[in-house]
């Protein structure tokens, strides 16, 4: 239960670590001392009595918790912060721009058909360009404004590259319907069948290679492509297993005649991000697209659970 006085200052700190994914960051950006915002931390600690965030490696990564309440936290603080400008209300319908966007084919699937929709309804001055960029590419389009957004994995970024988590993807199995594993599901079978696997170019680690390394096994690749689309398009047609989002599966599920289940295996989430320039920070329509963006992800990702 929260305790009726809390300094609000306090809720700027845990946007700004949850941003910045680093208490050192965000004292930079708070013009804060680490003490300082350690301190902010651990009441607000207190108050939930929750971590909020747990280290890994460099990042602070934010817990359950931290995740469910931060879009409230944004929200308020946007709208106290509006409160106190004195600039005319932001009205979209004003401005008439191209949003560049930086996202793989997975993302435009899940993200476009309820996004661009709503743009051609609400805000048809307000048009989209998306495409594909490495990891090496995204810092150099961000900072030249050749690109506005971009969606993608974790990654390390220099400090001008803003960023906060979208999702925590999970990954499961895909595979034709009646395939003979969905009857014996185990990691052995898994094992045994040969395996669809979708890289990308810049793709240098695989999560569920990683995952089976540990269990000292390997499996067979019958097929490497760079299309999740293509890949489950051929698993339907055969015994051949395919590993991808969750999300995207399920979405995959609704057009082909394919079955999604668990993986027989532990297999880390992937982490996926949402990058920006620190320049767009004050980009009132770059800021409505990233909140837009965000109330997709809550409702389209964590709506597909299978």
């Amino acid at each position: 239960m929260m305790h009726s006085k809390i300094d609000l200052n306090l809720f700027l700190v845990l946007k700004a670590v949850y941003q910045e994914g680093s208490i050192t960051a965000a004292a930079t950006k708070l013009h804060l001392t680490q003490p300082a915002v350690s301190h902010a931390l651990a009441r607000l600690r207190d108050k939930f009595n929750d971590p909020l965030f747990i280290r890994h490696g460099r990042k602070m990564v934010p817990s359950s918790v931290c995740q469910n309440i931060i879009p409230q936290v944004i929200d308020g603080l946007a709208v106290l912060e509006q409160t106190l400008s004195d600039n005319t209300a932001f009205d979209v319908s004003q401005h008439q721009r191209e949003i560049k966007f930086g996202f793989r084919d997975i993302l435009e699937s899940i993200f476009f058909p309820v996004l661009v929709t709503d743009l051609l309804t609400n805000t048809p001055n307000i048009t989209v360009n998306s495409r594909q960029v490495t990891q090496v590419e995204m810092e150099p389009a961000l900072m030249h404004q050749d690109l506005d957004i971009v969606i993608d994995v974790l990654m390390p970024t220099h400090d001008d590259i803003r960023h906060t988590l979208v999702c925590n993807e999970r990954f499961s199995l895909i595979c034709r319907q009646g395939h003979p594993i969905l009857q014996d599901l185990t990691l052995a079978n898994y094992i045994n069948f040969p395996h669809a696997l979708v890289t990308l170019k810049d793709s240098k680690v695989d999560l569920v290679d990683m995952a089976l390394a540990k269990h000292g096994l390997t499996r067979k690749i019958a097929l490497r492509c760079e299309h999740y689309f293509a890949a489950t398009s051929v698993i339907s047609r055969s015994d051949m297993l395919l590993t991808m989002p969750n999300a995207y599966a399920n979405l995959l599920k609704d057009k082909m005649p394919v079955s999604v289940v668990e993986l027989p295996f532990e297999v880390p989430d992937l982490p996926v991000y949402m990058y920006w320039h620190k320049q767009a920070e004050q980009d009132p329509l770059n800021g409505w697209m990233r909140d837009k963006l965000l109330n997709i992800a809550r409702t389209e990702l964590e709506g597909r659970t299978g």
